[in-house]
């Protein structure tokens, strides 16, 4: 009996997208034949083509499945409107790269999601333009806009959008060289007491860049 006679058609869905992004990530999209994805979500192979179209569509939708997950879970960081006063961007920067690292360096989800998209990264298409467009992009230039007003810089600035990768750079950094941070660090992994030092490291890099840049 297959996942979808068990538990309906939703959870086959999510199976198989699941399945996929740790596939896909792990090995990359060409390496990966539907067979695989389907005995690792438990279900018919025919579902991927009921579900999807067929193996490109379950990559579109892996991408959006990642956008979604990253996009409601920073939210609560970002989704207020563009502050005025300097100190409440400062503040609002401080919340969202604090968010932001928790989730990316000690979520069990985070490593997978940044393993599928770092593979998409690498080859350019529909897939990363969607990424881009849904996710990198909004979020950038959300931060940059913050950055702006906390330095009274021009948030479109070559300047600031560097300075913002930069920022997320240091946190993605922790995250894809995990096996070497754990190594160097004597951690055996990266729990909440490790989280709080690197959060603690994150928000001290902010302030000195906000102050190294802020006008007057």
């Amino acid at each position: 009996m297959t996942r979808q006679t068990k538990t309906g058609g939703e959870a086959t869905r999510v199976a198989l997208i699941e399945a996929a992004l740790k596939l896909f990530g792990a090995h990359g999209y060409d390496a990966v034949s539907t067979r695989q994805i389907a005995d690792a979500a438990e279900a018919n192979i025919g579902s991927i083509a009921y579900h999807f179209g067929g193996k490109p569509g379950l990559r579109m939708a892996c991408a959006e499945f990642v956008a979604n997950r990253i996009t409601n879970f920073a939210a609560p960081a970002i989704a207020t409107d563009l502050p005025t006063d300097p100190q409440v961007a400062m503040a609002m920067m401080d919340a969202a790269i604090e968010r932001f690292a928790r989730f990316l360096v000690s979520s069990r989800d985070a490593g997978t999601y940044a393993a599928f998209m770092l593979r998409e990264i690498m080859q350019p298409g529909e897939v990363v333009d969607y990424i881009y467009d849904t996710l990198i992009s909004r979020a950038h230039m959300r931060l940059c806009g913050l950055f702006g007003v906390a330095t009274g810089l021009d948030p479109e600035s070559q300047l600031v959008k560097a300075a913002v990768f930069s920022l997320l750079g240091q946190v993605l950094y922790f995250r894809v060289a995990r096996p070497i941070v754990l190594k160097r660090m004597d951690w055996a992994d990266i729990g909440p007491a490790e989280a709080d030092e690197l959060v603690d490291v994150f928000k001290t890099n902010l302030k000195g860049l906000i102050a190294a840049h802020r006008k007057g």
